[in-house]
């Protein structure tokens, strides 16, 4: 018996002596790895989430749990540069500057990279009034998005005035809970008050994996060198339908959701003496084919003007354009199809049509 316990106990040891010479292999393979991939050593994070959030938001965005997501801050490169709280820069300005106009929309606002940073309406405005002019447009922002940065940002620059500048896919975008292949937060009614859902989680299985899977799947996704095998070798099991573009509608009335939250910002503005603008821009399809705005955004700015926000809207003249030579209006968008931001001159029309506004005694 003394014999038979000696020899277990051996074997245990010999069992574990593999076991932790296996684990320390595999530890210096993964420390090797990054180091050999320049990627950070010692970082413990779950790098099939990162790759997910990767594929959704590209380098210039990230998650963010209020937001849906939102533009990195500190970004540099030729062309395109963030500054604190993911605002663009304009031209060589190392910081958030006070006394400045807010603006906050989405791509016709933010510009993308489509246009240079002294290229956006909201620089090319800063030009022609002479006040610092903050670009806090996000790529893909709906209406809701873009209030709810609005209302983050407020208390943060304390601007002296704020214009929010929506297209009208914007408006319908907030009937979204999905939109673009990431989650976004949407509101709903709930007796007459406004109901904010937060964005869902970036990781979506969607697999039906049993939760044995789907927790070692979890646990291997701190191995980088794992994620990168996984993601070559196995895909669909690995990111599930994490990459895939979804859009997924809500029960609820986006003109009526966006009207109720602007009429929720006009009361924050008017408390802190804040001038309010809504802008409203158009897709190139839009001024082409129709005689007017969309439906949604003639409710919508009925519905600002109704609570006391001045609207200036550019579909009259981007029309006037059109009608007078159809072939000058494509050279105001990056391109000539679909939905695509304006150019540098299409924003000089934005930002001049906007002056003009500003300059105005109310």
């Amino acid at each position: 018996m003394p014999a038979y316990s000696s020899l277990l106990h051996g074997r245990i040891a010999t069992l574990a002596l593999v076991c932790a010479s296996a684990l320390l292999g595999c530890v210096a393979i993964e420390i090797g790895y990054r180091i050999h991939s320049d990627r950070p050593v010692f970082v413990l994070g779950n790098w099939r989430e990162w790759r997910i959030e990767y594929y959704k938001f590209g380098d210039r965005g990230m998650f963010d749990p209020v937001l849906g997501w939102t533009t990195r801050e500190g970004y540099v490169s030729d062309g395109y540069n963030t500054l604190d709280h993911g605002i663009r820069r304009n031209f060589r300005e190392s910081e958030i500057r006070s006394g400045a106009i807010l603006a906050v929309g989405g791509l016709f606002t933010h510009g993308g990279t489509y246009v240079a940073d002294p290229e956006t309406w909201p620089a090319q405005l800063e030009g022609l009034v002479g006040t610092p002019v903050l670009n806090a447009g996000v790529e893909g922002f709906a209406t809701d998005q873009i209030v709810l940065r609005a209302e983050q940002l407020l208390p943060l620059v304390g601007p002296k005035a704020m214009i929010l500048g929506f297209v009208g896919e914007d408006i319908t975008n907030a009937g979204h809970r999905w939109s673009l292949g990431a989650p976004k937060p949407y509101f709903s009614r709930d007796r007459g008050e406004l109901k904010y859902h937060p964005p869902a989680p970036i990781v979506v299985d969607g697999q039906g994996l049993p939760a044995w899977q789907s927790a070692t799947r979890d646990i291997l996704g701190y191995s980088a060198i794992l994620d990168v095998v996984l993601n070559r070798l196995a895909p669909t099991y690995w990111y599930g339908r994490g990459v895939q573009p979804v859009m997924q509608r809500v029960d609820n009335d986006p003109v009526d959701v966006t009207c109720a939250l602007l009429q929720r910002l006009k009361r924050r503005a008017d408390a802190g003496a804040i001038r309010l603008l809504l802008f409203l821009q158009h897709a190139l399809q839009t001024i082409t084919e129709k005689e007017g705005p969309s439906e949604d955004a003639r409710k919508v700015e009925a519905c600002a003007t109704a609570i006391g926000i001045e609207v200036v809207d550019q579909f009259a003249g981007l029309r006037a354009i059109a009608v007078a030579n159809r072939d000058a209006l494509p050279h105001l968008y990056v391109k000539s199809d679909a939905h695509w931001p304006m150019s540098s001159k299409g924003n000089r029309h934005a930002a001049e049509l906007l002056a003009l506004a500003l300059n105005k005694q109310r």
